[in-house]
């Protein structure tokens, strides 16, 4: 029996000037959580939290008719990132992140650490952006053309047995069938999905993959 997808969409506070491209991507049939001032952009865009996460200590803390969980202000984790604990605690298994990649470069590399947490809880994650969407790969996933370009870089170990299908640069491209990409490599940036759609599939470790249309 097919395991029961259950959708949550997290939407953080990271400074960003423009988000509407949240109204047109956010599953209204989903949990919705607030992180922290994530809230503002979400009042903003008329759409109503489920529930709102934060310490609130570059927001005041909102009213409304729905649940707000208060963090300590020193704490472990970002917002974002308890957000995210506490979706795949309350067993959410499909996990969208908006508004994650801000000017703190800090702040961004570790909600992308995100990505890690719920992929060793067996959850799905992506983190969403007006021009990208970051997501991970172990064993094989389908690249469609949603967006312009997309990199795979190996995630925190070295990723072996790596294939690409469809793409204007493959293996082949090193007249091989498959190519390891190591820490550190960035040879396989600024591909693009050359056919109907792409198909990656990593045999050891984990390909971070970004999408992206800038």
């Amino acid at each position: 029996m097919a395991k029961e997808v259950r959708k949550c969409a997290i939407v953080s506070g990271a400074p960003e000037s423009d988000f509407g491209y949240i109204s047109e991507n956010i599953d209204l049939n989903s949990f919705i959580i607030a992180a922290d001032s994530g809230y503002n952009k979400l009042k903003a865009l008329n759409i109503n939290p489920d529930l709102v996460i934060g310490d609130f200590d570059s927001s005041l803390m909102p009213e409304g008719d729905f649940e707000i969980v208060k963090l300590p202000v020193e704490k472990e984790h970002t917002d974002t990132f308890a957000a995210v604990m506490l979706a795949v605690e309350r067993g959410y298994n499909d996990i969208t992140v908006y508004g994650a990649i801000g000017s703190r470069v800090d702040h961004t590399y570790s909600n992308i650490l995100c990505l890690d947490y719920c992929f060793k809880n067996s959850v799905s994650c992506c983190i969403i952006n007006k021009q990208n969407r970051i997501s991970l790969i172990a064993g094989e996933k389908r690249i469609n053309k949603e967006y312009k370009w997309f990199s795979l870089f190996a995630y925190l170990s070295d990723c072996k047995g790596v294939s690409i299908i469809g793409a204007h640069y493959t293996p082949d491209f090193y007249n091989k069938e498959t190519i390891d990409i190591n820490l550190g490599d960035q040879f396989a940036q600024s591909n693009f999905v050359e056919n109907e759609y792409a198909t990656v599939k990593c045999r050891q470790g984990t390909l971070l993959l970004i999408e992206s249309n800038d």
